[in-house]
């Protein structure tokens, strides 16, 4: 029987929830890369903002300059047109200047001046207006010569002697346009050199550190589906090296246990098949069986006994689960069978003395076994069966009667009793007993191989002798499962009345 246990249900779930743990996680490899990418981008954001701002009030400063000097140099040439006091020379000369310089060279410029009572502003860009000369004069009484000419930004350089004032202006917008010409420029020349300082930090990273703690994983893994031998790399960095020899290590000891689990469960295999009712002859029965453990050693039973009375007693038995848990509770429930068999022959008696004295042996245990009484003179079996698969009768025409479970399983309830049936076995009939793990393997796909199949395959070997039949079943069996292995202990017990020889497989 393979009904999970507590602690593989608890395994199970814990490999879920790693499971959806490592889904919310990020590799290592993604998360050194974010360790080392985004400080970078941010190192990289931050110059480039400090640049813009220092370029920015660099070229402000230098525009500035630029203003006042022109304002300056105006001023000078001014100075022989201001003695004639017209004020028409005067606009021509300031929009000879102002036009001279180009709105792709100076865009926003204009210039303003006062000679004596004449004021005048340039008309070459068309900015010419009472709000600008007075946000210009604004910006020359300001500290830092800026002014505000509605939602724009002035900046202003100027000049004032012997009657003569010059204002010239410009349109920071029009600065901070041409300053994010030259901050795009060099965001692009940084920006590469951060793509190629990140690229040489990400492949050392990739090749001291990521690439390795791969190799390691991997190791790791192969060690976990049980290659031992594996190797490690030979590693650059202290901690590596640290880490492959501690796997190494790990490897070596599990090979060490891994070695002394199969010595041992080489011994206790023995053990358990020394248990077995090997060449065992029963007076007008042919006997053949077959045992394969799922694992080393398996919860199946199956046992041939002479009773005190010449009579004897045949058992095919099925405790919960497989492996070395199992095998205790088949190996005590031997010791139970053969000290009720010193005190009842009966099938029901001894199933009943078994089920009393079993929570105090093998608790929260469950049992299924069939059990039988054959006498020889009669040809009269007695069976009881303590909720086992359903024992199959086939006759010589290939008919096949079921012989259904008496009763509950063993370890269900402590005080139940069973029936006895007795049936009279003519000659050459055959009784096929099995454990669950024959109806209940799988193909890769989930399907059952069934009782069915299994009272097929019997009918179909109606003229063949015991063995035949238990090879016929198991090649059955192993054809469904398509080279899936079996998931659970898997016996055969076939016997025959009145067969000319005695045969075990």
């Amino acid at each position: 029987m393979t009904n999970p246990s507590e602690a593989q249900i608890r395994a199970d779930d814990k490999r879920v929830k790693c499971r959806k743990i490592s889904r919310k996680r990020l590799t290592i490899r993604t998360q050194l890369l974010l360790a080392v990418n985004l400080p970078l981008l941010v190192l990289m954001v931050m110059l480039l903002v400090a640049d813009y701002r220092e370029e920015m009030q660099s070229s402000i400063m230098r525009k500035q300059v630029g203003l006042q000097e022109e304002a300056l140099t105006i001023a000078h040439g001014l100075s022989c047109l201001s003695q004639q006091g017209r004020a028409e020379p005067i606009q021509r000369f300031v929009d000879r200047v102002c036009a001279g310089m180009q709105e792709t060279r100076s865009p926003g410029h204009h210039i303003a001046v006062r000679v004596g009572d004449n004021v005048v502003q340039a008309q070459a860009h068309h900015r010419a207006s009472p709000e600008m000369l007075q946000a210009m004069r604004n910006a020359a009484r300001s500290p830092g010569s800026h002014a505000l000419l509605g939602d724009v930004t002035l900046v202003v350089g100027s000049f004032s002697a012997n009657g003569v004032e010059v204002y010239v202006s410009e349109n920071t917008t029009d600065i901070r346009q041409s300053i994010h010409n030259e901050i795009l420029s060099h965001s692009l020349s940084l920006a590469a050199l951060g793509v190629v300082a990140a690229g040489i930090v990400n492949v050392v990273l990739l090749r001291l550190v990521v690439r390795p703690l791969q190799q390691l994983s991997g190791a790791v893994a192969r060690i976990a589906q049980g290659d031992y031998a594996v190797q490690t790399n030979a590693y650059r960095s202290y901690e590596l090296i640290g880490l492959s020899e501690a796997i190494r290590q790990m490897a070596s000891t599990l090979a060490n246990n891994e070695q002394e689990r199969h010595l041992q469960m080489d011994r206790a295999r023995k053990i358990q098949d020394h248990l077995l009712p090997n060449g065992v002859e029963i007076p007008g029965l042919a006997v053949a069986h077959y045992f394969q453990p799922a694992d080393s050693v398996a919860g199946d039973y199956y046992d041939l006994m002479r009773l005190r009375d010449e009579t004897w007693l045949v058992c095919v038995a099925d405790v919960t689960g497989h492996g070395v848990a199992a095998a205790m509770g088949s190996v005590m429930l031997k010791a139970l069978v053969m000290h009720a068999i010193e005190h009842d022959l009966d099938p029901r008696h001894i199933l009943q003395f078994v089920n009393h004295r079993l929570p105090g042996l093998l608790p929260s245990e469950f049992i299924t076994m069939f059990l039988a009484r054959w006498d020889p003179v009669t040809h009269r079996l007695e069976y009881a069966s303590a909720g086992h698969e359903p024992g199959l009768l086939v006759s010589q025409d290939g008919d096949v009667q079921e012989l259904p479970a008496t009763g509950l399983p063993l370890g269900v309830d402590s005080s139940f009793e069973w029936e006895t049936v007795a049936i009279t076995m003519s000659p050459g009939q055959r009784l096929v007993l099995t454990t669950d793990g024959i109806a209940e393997s799988r193909t890769p796909a989930g399907e059952l191989f069934g009782r069915k199949r299994l009272a097929d395959v019997a009918s179909n070997c109606k003229e063949c002798p015991p063995h035949q039949i238990v090879k016929a079943i198991r090649d059955a069996m192993l054809s469904h499962q398509q080279g899936r292995r079996s998931a659970d202990d898997v016996t055969i017990l076939v016997i025959e009345a009145d067969a000319v020889e005695l045969t075990g497989d």
